[in-house]
């Protein structure tokens, strides 16, 4: 930043919140803005913690870097903010915002990994947009799991610094959709555990390094035994179980290792 000047302003109208930035209309970041008025309310909007934003991009308009539950939370309570003007960020780059995003809140380390993926997918990254759209689709399991079932592994994922960079590589959509709809088929029979992180992950490298896994036979099997589907506490014990459900009445020639 080349030189911080505080101005102020009552005319909100004149900022606007950028698609690459976090969302808003999400329970977390409304619960957060009410908390945020109802102190502002009180005590105003503090100088010490100006909102960062561009200057005027090629249409005139003015995007919010930082700050938009205080913000919103001001125009929720009808008083004036404090702001700086960011003059290194490009206005008109989706980048430019986006990367100027992650270097503020850096310090605050309040980023999630849920921002990095909509602020890459709302820049037009195909990857992360399919990591946004499974989420949609599959919101019972966390982040971590659906990335591993678009990765088709339970082991490979990318480094942080890699993910924050914007690296993200969808290997195969249509056996990450098939994966994930196999663990909801188990629903009725393990709703505790269907979508624990340790089960996923463990069925999720059962079904890609075991080959001749066929997860419909172990569904069959957990169906003729529900009881023997359970709570573990690690990968290795869940590995087991899976392997003696699997293997219930099957020859002693046809039966299958799946432990790890």
């Amino acid at each position: 930043m080349k030189k911080e000047v505080i101005l102020f302003e009552t005319n909100l109208n004149r900022f606007k919140l950028h698609k690459v930035n976090r969302p808003t209309d999400d329970k977390q970041s409304q619960n957060l803005i009410k908390e945020i008025s109802e102190i502002m309310k009180k005590k105003g909007f503090r100088k010490t913690e100006p909102i960062i934003v561009t200057r005027p991009d090629k249409n005139g308009i003015i995007w919010v870097v930082d700050g938009q539950h205080r913000l919103l939370a001001a125009i929720e309570c009808g008083i004036g903010v404090y702001f700086i003007t960011d003059e290194d960020v490009n206005p008109n780059s989706q980048k430019s915002i986006f990367d100027a995003f992650r270097e503020y809140n850096k310090c605050k380390k309040n980023i999630k990994k849920n921002d990095y993926v909509h602020g890459f997918a709302a820049m037009g990254n195909e990857n992360f947009q399919i990591l946004q759209d499974f989420g949609k689709k599959y919101p019972m399991f966390s982040l971590t799991e659906r990335m591993m079932f678009l990765q088709n592994s339970g082991t490979k994922h990318p480094s942080k610094k890699s993910f924050q960079d914007g690296k993200f590589d969808v290997v195969n959509l249509k056996r990450a959709e098939t994966w994930a709809n196999n663990l909801l088929e188990l629903k009725p029979y393990f709703e505790k555990g269907y979508n624990r992180s340790v089960f996923v992950r463990t069925i999720i490298s059962i079904m890609e390094k075991k080959k001749l896994f066929k997860f419909d036979e172990f569904l069959h099997k957990v169906k003729l035994r529900p009881s023997s589907i359970h709570l573990c506490g690690d990968k290795n014990t869940y590995s087991t179980m899976i392997e003696n459900i699997y293997n219930y009445r099957r020859r002693d020639d046809e039966k299958l290792n799946l432990r790890f």
